[in-house]
């Protein structure tokens, strides 16, 4: 993808972001189911976690609801997220552009490292991989990582949102395969891009930051299987 392209696609979902923070948070506020099943997969010890594109904070806040004792570090690149978790949950929480190497420079290692419904708005599949390679190079010898990526796809009801690149002022052979602009109708319609990371797509990227897939399962949504969660871990 051509830097250009990367850029505009990141500069939509940044105005989209900022501009339905507020409603979007209302309607991430619960946990997702999917999220007690990684609470079988979390290293030990787990001490610290680094949450990659917290928005609102809702996983650390489902950490801290389960008492678990775990220093928590949000990076986001949308200030209104970052303020509204801050508001629910104690921890330490950082602007970070993290479509750009370094952004987690300065930081120590961590023992968990998520990023929930983030690296599917990473536009490249090379700046994906940048983007995990980042993460496990700050990941401590036991450590793990969590992903979670949307299978919208796969689901009549939310194929319903897709609409023509046209509207974003691209065309589709400026994107890559599995590139979607999708609709939001709450509070006002904005556009947002977002890619299909699908199990193949995940294996790519984990061997490209030589992490290995532990395991893998769907869960969430009304159909159950909306979200694919893969648990990765420093090769061997």
């Amino acid at each position: 993808m051509e830097p250009q392209t990367a850029q505009r696609l990141l500069d939509l979902n940044q105005d989209f972001y900022s501009g339905f923070a507020g409603s979007f948070a209302e309607t991430r506020a619960a946990p997702q189911p999917g999220f007690k099943r990684l609470l079988d997969y979390l290293p030990d010890p787990c001490r610290t976690v680094v949450d990659v594109g917290c928005g609102n904070g809702r996983f650390g806040l489902f950490l801290q609801d389960n008492d678990l004792d775990i220093s928590y570090t949000g990076v986001d690149f949308t200030d209104e997220f970052l303020q509204l978790a801050g508001a629910t949950i104690t921890g330490t929480f950082l602007t970070r552009d993290i479509s750009r190497p370094g952004f987690l420079q300065d930081e120590a290692k961590f023992d968990l490292g998520v990023c929930l419904a983030t690296l599917q708005h990473i536009p490249g599949q090379a700046n994906r991989a940048a983007v995990l390679r980042e993460m496990a190079g700050h990941l401590v010898e036991n450590g793990r990582i969590f992903l979670s990526n949307w299978q919208f796809a796969h689901s009549a009801r939310q194929r319903r949102k897709i609409v023509p690149w046209e509207e974003a002022g691209l065309q589709p052979g400026e994107v890559e395969p599995g590139d979607y602009l999708l609709t939001w109708q709450r509070d006002g319609r904005g556009l947002r891009y977002v890619h299909l990371i699908d199990h193949e797509e995940t294996a790519w990227l984990a061997a490209e930051a030589s992490l290995c897939i532990v395991e893998e399962f769907r869960s969430d949504g009304r159909e159950g299987d909306l979200n694919l969660y893969s648990i990765l871990a420093k090769g061997v």
